[in-house]
């Protein structure tokens, strides 16, 4: 039970005091101690017969004043004599110093004893004449407190109590001082050193007793210092007294803990953690003696774990965020932006792989071409705002009226194809028929508008699913020469009449104004795209555009001016797809991330050509990165918008400032360029180009006017057709285009323009000259390009 309560320290100290309280007893047994007592009382018998002696020669005179004399002169000599009296044999009191007789406590025939002592008086014939009879202070030897007083008892005393402090805080110091590593063999200590981690072995009461030379650095102590330390004074350990630690575990429940994470403060940097493993040390009778704890900082390894977590983390949001814009672009890539039915490239896709299952096993397939009947007139006649209307609402009206499996395209113009898998012709007739009849109820802005559709299928043995659509395209011709606003399907075509082609021509010049118009809607979703993805880049593209436009102007017609604008708009446009680790990267680019850029630029190369019917739109586009250098040693032919177009963007990135660097200024820019002149640039070209924003760089790169993007979208829509009105010297188109801006402009607020459009209109109704109109419509274009910019603002 005692070696549970006192400490080790504590219960050698008590042992070392019974050793010394037993060694000063034996000391007394034996005599050594002279007995005070003893001594005292003898020296009191002594003063007694000397008071005696002294009294015989005064006795036969019986002079009592000599002899009160005499007895106070003893009082007086011997502090400790209390009282003296003098007592006749026959018990008379015949002399007393001091109340005697009254405190004389010894009766008759009684000893002396060391308080009180008689000595008998004889006379001259050796008769017993009296007692000379002596009281002294008590010794106060009796009792407990006398037995302290004794020497021996004193010194146990001492022992037992002083000797025990000292003994036990002499020891804790000793002890403390001691180190148990040096018992420990040479090589073992050597072996414990090599471990990365900090290793201490502790007592039951967590004082350190051994270390090895890692935990040094956790510490910022000296093993030696650390020695007789407790493990919860460490500087690591401070920081977590809320909750258990893990020596505590094994030393108090004697279990063992593994791999337990603890945060404090490192002798090397303020905050660190630590990965703390304890197991306890029992001894051969299975008591728990000590544990042993190591300690590894793993603070580098916790950062790094963190910044992965983090990078994950980010990595994970970008990882969607990529796959979200590229559902986006996908679906820009696949989608025509103004209905929002699939593409024509995307169709065929489809319709490609629909076909060579139904070949391959048998199933049916269907498809039918839709056609609006007489739209051309609907855009000469009610514009062509009113036109997009009709094509939404008839391609809403498809394809909410087919199977969710069921394909609808806008296949160009107005024409619309369906395909129908797993149908029959029958089955697709009567889906065609229903869907005829739907579209025949639509009243878009209140006109009437009917479809002729044309029908073919799998089972009617086309060779491929071009001549599939070729089938069903011939029966649209039969359904509008046979009177429009019907279904015709190839296994009931009729004979087609001889010398009839009226339809075909119509339906051809259709298809020749189409091709190598630029849909505005495509470029305007497109750049929408880019600047959802990258601001900076879609509004470099917008100064692009309008510097490349300024320099065309005089060089180039006005449609080529706008291919040329579209263009600059649309270079950069493979950017959507590049990752944000490299399009948003603060400095250079390495070689690897340089592929990718050239991948991309290839990517949106491909995405100009498939999505809009322009050659020459591609071909600047694809063009616009070949030098001069390699156009000359190639013979390889660039037109001239390529050209600028490579200028103007040389330009524009020189100027505008980089994460990583300050852009040019304009001179230094133009030296950059004459430099270059010959080996990348077209020599002409460069000084048509510096010669122009001398003159004009500033006021295009700078937008004039704030818009919606509403407005900028509706203005837009009239730029291509007023360039085509200009080059044609169309005058009637020119006038009528200018009206209709000036309506678009003033219903959105656009002042700047409306009031331009009403002078051209001005102008025609005065006959002004040729030269005035196109002037002012040139004026007007640069107005118009300007709320364009309202479409690249996120």
């Amino acid at each position: 039970m005692l070696n549970q309560i006192l400490s080790p320290v504590a219960r050698v100290a008590f042992g070392l005091v019974g050793l010394s309280v037993s060694v000063v007893f034996l000391a007394s047994f034996c005599g050594i101690f002279p007995d005070r007592r003893a001594e005292q009382v003898e020296g009191r018998e002594i003063i007694c017969e000397s008071v005696a002696m002294s009294f015989s020669s005064m006795a036969n005179r019986i002079d009592t004043l000599a002899m009160q004399d005499h007895f106070s002169a003893v009082i007086k000599r011997y502090p400790e004599i209390k009282t003296i009296g003098l007592r006749k044999s026959d018990g008379e009191h015949l002399l007393e110093i001091g109340d005697h007789f009254s405190t004389w406590s010894l009766k008759e025939n009684e000893q002396s004893n060391s308080d009180e002592i008689f000595i008998p008086i004889y006379g001259a014939e050796q008769e017993l004449w009296g007692t000379v009879e002596v009281q002294f202070v008590d010794l106060g030897m009796d009792g407990f407190i006398g037995m302290l007083k004794r020497p021996e008892y004193s010194l146990a005393g001492m022992f037992a109590l002083f000797g025990f402090t000292a003994f036990y805080f002499y020891l804790r110091f000793v002890l403390r001082q001691l180190n148990p590593s040096r018992v420990v063999p040479n090589r073992v200590r050597e072996a414990l050193d090599t471990l990365a981690e900090g290793l201490v072995v502790m007592d039951k009461r967590e004082r350190i007793v051994l270390a090895n030379k890692a935990i040094q650095t956790s510490t910022g102590q000296s093993v030696e210092s650390l020695i007789g330390k407790k493990a919860s004074e460490l500087p690591f350990a401070a920081a977590n007294t809320s909750a258990e630690l893990p020596w505590q575990t094994a030393l108090e429940r004697g279990k063992s803990v593994r791999g337990k994470l603890m945060r404090g403060v490192n002798a090397v940097e303020k905050q660190s953690t630590f990965m703390v493993s304890s197991a306890p040390i029992v001894d051969d009778k299975g008591a728990n003696r000590g544990a042993i704890v190591s300690f590894e900082d793993v603070s580098k390894l916790q950062r790094k774990t963190i910044e992965l977590e983090q990078m994950f983390s980010e990595l994970d949001a970008s990882t969607k965020e990529i796959k979200r814009q590229n559902r986006e672009l996908e679906f820009l890539a696949t989608r025509d932006s103004l209905t929002g039915c699939l593409n024509r490239r995307s169709f065929f896709n489809i319709f490609d792989q629909s076909f060579a299952v139904a070949k391959g096993n048998g199933s049916p397939l269907s498809a039918f071409m839709v056609d609006i009947d007489h739209f051309k007139s609907i855009n000469d006649n009610h514009g062509h705002a009113v036109g997009d209307e009709v094509l939404r609402q008839i391609a809403a009206t498809l394809e909410s009226s087919v199977r969710p499996d069921d394909v609808v395209s806008r296949y160009g113009g107005e024409e619309f194809s369906v395909l129908l898998p797993n149908t029959d012709i029958d089955t697709a007739f009567v889906v065609a028929e229903n869907i005829r009849s739907e579209l025949e109820k639509l009243k878009p802005d209140g006109l009437n508008v009917t479809t002729s559709l044309g029908l073919s299928a799998v089972s009617e043995n086309p060779s491929s699913p071009q001549e599939l659509l070729e089938q069903a395209d011939k029966c649209l011709y039969a359904a509008k020469r046979n009177g429009r606003n019907q279904v015709v399907r190839w296994d009931n075509l009729p004979d087609e009449p001889e010398g009839d082609q009226t339809i075909v021509t119509e339906l051809d010049q259709n298809e020749s104004e189409l091709n190598g118009r630029i849909p505005f809607h495509a470029v305007t979703a497109l750049i929408s795209a880019l600047a959802y993805r990258d601001q900076e880049t879609a509004n470099h593209c917008r100064r692009v555009a309008d510097l490349c436009v300024a320099v065309a102007e005089g060089l180039l017609s006005m449609k080529e001016c706008y291919t040329l604008e579209i263009a600059g708009l649309l270079h950069d446009i493979g950017k959507i797809g590049v990752p944000d680790s490299i399009l948003l990267k603060p400095g250079a680019f390495s070689d690897e991330e340089w592929r990718v850029m050239r991948r991309h630029e290839r990517n949106g190369i491909d995405l100009v050509q498939s999505t809009f019917c322009c050659d020459a739109l591609h071909e600047i586009v694809a063009n616009c990165r070949i030098t001069y250098a390699q156009q000359c040693d190639g013979n390889q032919r660039v037109s001239t918008g390529a050209k600028i177009l490579m200028i103007v963007d040389a330009y524009d990135s020189m100027t505008t400032d980089k994460p990583y660097r300050k852009g040019l200024s304009q001179n230094d820019a133009f030296a950059e360029l004459r430099l270059y002149a010959g080996q990348q640039f077209d020599p002409q070209l460069v000084e048509r180009a510096i010669a122009t924003l001398k003159v004009r760089g500033d006021d295009l790169t700078t937008s004039p006017q704030k818009v919606s993007k509403s407005a900028a979208l509706n203005i837009g829509l009239q730029i291509e057709r007023l360039a085509e009105a200009v080059d044609d010297r169309d005058q009637v188109g020119i006038g009528a285009i200018a009206h209709r801006l000036g309506e678009t402009a003033a219903k959105h607020g656009v002042e700047a323009v409306a009031k331009k459009a009403n002078e051209i209109s001005v102008e025609m109704d005065e006959e002004c000259e040729l030269y005035d109109l196109i002037r002012c419509t040139n004026e007007l274009m640069d107005l118009c390009r300007s709320t364009q910019r309202a479409l690249v603002d996120c």
